[in-house]
Parts: structure tokens; sequence; C-alpha cells
């Protein structure tokens, strides 16, 4: 069994510790964090909070997941910027809903307002010089 994998030497730099207020989309509020601290590309560290509502896309599926108080458990992803420099997140996680129903997926873009707060680490990734993705 043969599983893609992508490979790329660089190393770690800076870490940013951001508060990302309530009814903020988690993805396009990531990106922003992104752009206000200068991270290039940054990886997801660590996260703790809670989402309003929750919509998820998991394979062919899209789960939506009816709040308020959705508990976020894990949050994993990183962050690129694209050709002309703009943050383009790819955000990954599982949840729990008021039932301790738990789902997972990644986070799709615009659904996922944040409910109280959610802190978040990001730790910015600089790309060896010449460096690329390998598979």
């Amino acid at each position: 069994m043969s599983i893609a994998a992508s490979f790329e030497a660089g190393s770690l730099g800076r870490i940013a510790v951001v508060r990302i207020r309530p009814n903020e989309d988690l993805v396009t509020a990531v990106e922003a964090a992104c752009r206000e601290h200068r991270l290039a590309h940054a990886i997801v560290r660590s996260a703790v909070g809670s989402l309003v509502d929750a919509v998820l896309e998991a394979g062919d599926r899209t789960l939506e997941v009816a709040g308020p108080g959705i508990e976020i458990l894990t949050l994993a992803g990183e962050v690129r910027s694209d050709k002309v420099g703009v943050p383009e997140a790819d955000l990954r996680g599982t949840i729990a809903d008021g039932k301790a129903q738990v789902y997972g997926g990644r986070f799709r873009r615009g659904a996922n307002p944040i409910c109280i707060t959610l802190e978040l680490v990001l730790q910015e990734w600089l790309p060896a010089v010449g460096a690329s993705r390998e598979t």
C-alpha cells in the first residue's frame, strides 16, 4: 500500500498567540491573524475554544452541526500564502455538540463562527531557500 505524502525542508520560526473574538469565522480569522503578524506560512500548534455552529467537510459529505456552543476538541492545519501573498488556511479538526456527539473534518470557510473566543497558537514555517515540496 502506498500513501501519498509531501516533504519540504525548512525550519520553525516565531510563535503568535492569537485570540479570535465572537462571531468571527474560524478560517478567515486565522488567515487575518497570519496577515497581521506577517506569517507567510504557519502551522497550528494548539487551540481551545468554541463555535456557534459548525460546518465540516468530510470527503464528499458536508456535516452541519447546530449549536450553540460547539466545542473544538482538536484543531490542526496550516496556512500558506498564494503567489500574490494572500494567506489561505486549510484547517481540520474534531468538534463535539451539546449532546457529546463527535464530528471531524475540514472546517468550511465562512461557516464556523466563533462562540465565546478561540485561543490559538500559530508557529511560523520557514521553507529552506530553494526548497520545494516533494511527494
